[in-house]
């Protein structure tokens, strides 16, 4: 296969996905969140656990194809650096892995609810313990902790970009100090100083990211692409 192909061939692949991947999560977000965060979710979760699930299946779409984005763009980053490109890919895998969990213990509020519901709301007190520990769980690996790793993989991704022009540089700094902005949105989601989770205040951390994951690089890779001499002179 011809490498410039190729090359186009990844560069529409990992649009695509960037693009799937935030519909996903927003998407799901929308599903989801607001049920949960009712204050009458134990009564709520349980009749609407298709709508739960079917957001969970968003969520879960993105954390397929966000591991897909680091597989692909793995062969480009070895070119320049091995380590970082295991590096990157890691990331990847981390943060899917973690909103896996994310997703586990959102589902879990479904029995609980089933069970709220059928037993009359005896014991309410019991049942609020429960569902609060999921909900902090489901919060924790599906909205903060994953914000660590991908920050992490981005700042390891835009470094690369930056190093080898194989975007423009603007569009590198841009990512790099996007990427960076999530580590602090982690840090105050654990400790509970601000909300960074959708709809959340501390949310605004995370809007340069999505422009960049969502509207500047695909929208560079659908038109330009990368710049194959960065690709070709690295290593």
């Amino acid at each position: 296969m011809n490498l410039n192909m190729s090359y186009r061939r990844t560069e529409i692949f990992v649009a695509l996905l960037w693009i799937i991947t935030a519909a996903g999560a927003i998407g799901g977000a929308i599903l989801v969140n607001p049920i949960i965060n009712a204050p009458d979710y134990l009564s709520a979760v349980f009749p609407k656990s298709i709508t739960i699930t079917s957001g969970m299946f968003g969520w879960l779409i993105n954390d397929i194809g966000i591991v897909f984005i680091g597989i692909l763009m793995y062969p480009i980053i070895k070119k320049q650096s091995e380590s970082m490109a295991l590096g990157y890919l890691s990331m990847r895998m981390f943060e899917s892995l973690l909103m896996i969990v994310g997703i586990f213990f959102a589902m879990l509020l479904i029995p609980l609810s089933r069970e709220y519901i059928n037993s009359g709301s005896v014991d309410v007190t019991l049942f609020q313990t429960i569902g609060s520990i999921l909900k902090q769980a489901e919060n924790w690996f599906l909205n903060l902790l994953q914000l660590v790793f991908l920050g992490i993989g981005g700042i390891i991704l835009n470094s690369i970009f930056y190093r080898t022009k194989l975007v423009p540089r603007f569009i590198s700094i841009f990512g790099f100090i996007g990427y960076a902005l999530l580590l602090p949105a982690a840090v105050i989601g654990l400790f509970g100083i601000l909300d960074p989770t959708p709809g959340g205040p501390g949310s605004i951390l995370a809007v340069p990211v999505a422009l960049w994951e969502i509207i500047i690089m695909p929208i560079w890779l659908f038109t330009k692409g990368f710049n194959i001499a960065g690709i070709s002179n690295v290593g």
